[in-house]
């Protein structure tokens, strides 16, 4: 047989003999199935999201400060002044997950969907809840009063705002830890001892980059006084644990889930600026109408699988002293 001879060949892989060789062929399913990557939640746990029940709305009551008076002889002293406030939050919106499945296509295909469906709704909902709590320590930070009213000047405050003097100060890692002091201090003229108060420093992944450049910080495991544990990989800055998290919002937020005209599109903003946030649980008043609810059932009517995942839950601005947040110009 000459080189530049021919022959036909058999090409079972393809329909008629003709075009794609492998139009006949079946996939082999390798038995995986890729998912999206995980943002585990830092906050879980650590914010106190009690549940409401009988009510849309959960009020917290505050007490302003108190006067001193010096006693005299022979003259009743006089009664001192006491001011009285309240921060209140209303839940007003079911967050919901909701996933369809054809009858048929669920025998068919070689995995189970609605198990990796229910998996990656979760997931959505864990970083919602961590944006929606971190959203607000970030709005308690940016407060110029108390969020008590009535309570303004009566040993209540504002948050604390500490903006870099170069935005590219958020990749120096000697300026970051300096303005990370700065804060601090800030707290602590008000009153409040983040080192002492379970505050964490929550910042973006570049940032904590930034910061596991200085030597001054340590790698440490954090649990808070009621012994619940702020998830990731912690430093601690000048006694504050410091977390890294991608759930910081750094974007200009319009149309959260959770705004509404009632509490005056209170998760939108521009957070385009935040390097992080510092704050302790009193920074915020949360809860929970319907805790996280999954469900997986099947509807005889449309035959289809229905896989749900749905909450309902808020949070706003309590103590605004004890959120703080570094800022870029």
């Amino acid at each position: 047989m000459a080189l530049d001879d021919t022959w036909n060949v058999v090409r079972p892989g393809q329909i008629g003999g003709t075009g794609n060789i492998y139009a006949n062929t079946i996939e082999e399913h390798t038995g995986i199935v890729n998912g999206t990557i995980e943002r585990k939640s830092v906050l879980s746990g650590w914010i106190p999201r009690p549940t409401v029940k009988g009510t849309p709305t959960i009020t917290n009551f505050g007490v302003g400060e108190v006067d001193l008076q010096k006693a005299t002889v022979g003259v009743t002293p006089d009664g001192g002044t006491a001011k009285f406030g309240k921060v209140s939050l209303t839940i007003d919106t079911v967050i919901l997950a909701r996933h369809n499945l054809g009858l048929l296509e669920v025998e068919q295909i070689p995995y189970n969907a609605r198990a990796l469906i229910a998996q990656e709704q979760g997931k959505k909902i864990a970083k919602f809840s961590d944006t929606a709590l971190f959203t607000q320590a970030i709005k308690a930070a940016l407060k110029t009063d108390t969020t008590y009213s009535g309570l303004s000047g009566a040993g209540h405050f504002g948050g604390n705002q500490q903006t870099l003097a170069l935005a590219a100060d958020a990749l120096d890692p000697a300026k970051l830890v300096s303005a990370i002091l700065q804060l601090i201090v800030k707290f602590q003229l008000k009153d409040v001892d983040p080192t002492t108060d379970d505050a964490i420093l929550a910042v973006r992944p570049d940032a904590f980059g930034v910061l596991l450049q200085n030597e001054q910080l340590i790698n440490t495991e954090y649990l808070n006084a009621q012994g619940n544990s702020v998830h990731g990989f912690v430093l601690k800055a000048y006694g504050v644990p410091v977390v890294s998290s991608n759930n910081i919002p750094n974007t200009l937020v319009s149309g959260h889930l959770l705004s509404n005209a009632t509490n005056g599109n209170a998760f939108d903003g521009d957070f385009t600026k935040v390097v992080g946030t510092m704050f302790t649980p009193n920074a915020l008043l949360a809860g929970d109408a319907i805790p996280l609810t999954v469900e997986s059932f099947y509807d005889n009517v449309t035959k289809q699988h229905f896989i749900d995942a749905h909450l309902a839950f808020s949070a706003t601005p309590d103590r605004a002293e004890y959120a703080g947040v570094i800022l870029k110009p």
